[in-house]
């Protein structure tokens, strides 16, 4: 088929140019002008279907390294605590995703875990059991892990499935830092040796951001290991004692340890938990003076500010358009 376009488009190339010279002569000088358009468009048309039609799917194989990265998988683990009715959609809602490996859900709460949610999905559902409660848990190594792409999650957290594959995707190019969908920025308050820990909006206004929290974010699962074994215990400390800040800590601790940036990806979720006035952490009163307590602390505690700030935005695909990039237009006009 390609290289039938192909024929059609070199006549239609030789038909546009009998018309432009036709176009100095005498004849018809209101169809003269309706013809060329009418070619041209012709033309474009039959270049764009050649352009596609041209590529055979099956004339390139893959290596056999190739195959193996389009089988790699990530397991979701999910961060709970006493709200059954999220934990369920969480898990009816991950199930469906794809390249989902397993659905492994931090218990701190005691007493016998719910483990008939294993029947609402085909994935394995596995509970993992902590004897004491601190928001540190979520980070801790899980025994029989299968992949080595983790995605952090809240239970009140639901990631539109093919935003979390493409966040995957985009993990898998960078899988030394954090990579999710909410980020944050910091900032140092002029005259003295306190730090701010500053909400969406900033990162919007400012267009930087240094932090993405773990309510939504692909990680390695070495960073677990670390986490637990190689956080400052002054660190591991304040997060349990305060209940909160461990994103904070977790992105210090990578970015002290890789010089990396995080990576936010544009994605589309819902977050039920910003109207959870009972109890939720981040609804509760003086949220971000804790959290930039947080900072200021764990800067001293590591001995330094390591969070870099970046600008780097992963969009998928699907939200371009040649419009947004005007040169892209001539670049396809000139290749034709």
């Amino acid at each position: 088929p390609g290289r039938t376009l192909r024929l059609l488009q070199l006549k239609l190339k030789s038909r546009l140019g009998e018309c432009w010279r036709v176009r100095g002569s005498r004849k018809g000088p209101g169809v003269v002008p309706l013809v060329v358009v009418l070619v041209t468009l012709l033309f474009l048309t039959t270049s764009f279907l050649w352009r596609v039609s041209d590529v055979d799917p099956g004339y390139c194989k893959g290596t056999a390294s190739r195959d193996e990265v389009a089988k790699e998988r990530y397991t979701i683990v999910v961060n709970t605590f006493k709200r059954p009715e999220r934990l369920v959609k969480s898990v009816k809602h991950y199930s469906r995703c794809k390249a989902v490996d397993s659905i492994r859900i931090s218990w701190s709460e005691g007493g016998e875990p719910p483990r008939h949610l294993a029947e609402l999905t085909t994935l394995p559902v596995i509970f993992d059991m902590h004897a004491n409660n601190s928001i540190n848990n979520r980070f801790r190594p899980l025994e029989g892990l299968r992949t080595e792409g983790v995605f952090n999650v809240d239970d009140d957290i639901l990631v539109e499935c093919s935003s979390l594959y493409f966040g995957f995707q985009t993990w898998r190019t960078a899988r030394d830092t954090l990579v999710g969908y909410n980020p944050r920025i910091h900032s140092k308050n002029s005259g003295e040796c306190k730090y701010g820990y500053k909400q969406w909006w900033h990162v919007w206004w400012g267009g930087t951001y240094s932090m993405v929290l773990t309510k939504a974010a692909f990680c390695h699962h070495k960073y677990f290991q670390k986490y637990t074994e190689e956080l400052p215990r002054d660190v591991w400390m304040h997060v349990h004692r305060n209940k909160n800040c461990e994103d904070i800590a977790m992105q210090f601790m990578i970015s002290n340890l890789t010089g990396l940036p995080p990576i936010w990806v544009q994605g589309s979720y819902s977050d039920s938990g910003v109207m959870d006035f009972k109890g939720g952490i981040s609804t509760g009163a003086n949220h971000y003076d804790k959290r930039s307590e947080c900072v200021t602390k764990f800067v001293d505690m590591f001995g330094g500010m390591p969070l870099v700030e970046t600008s780097i935005v992963a969009t998928p695909m699907s939200r371009w358009t040649p419009m947004k990039t005007p040169p892209a237009i001539w670049e396809w006009i000139h290749k034709i």
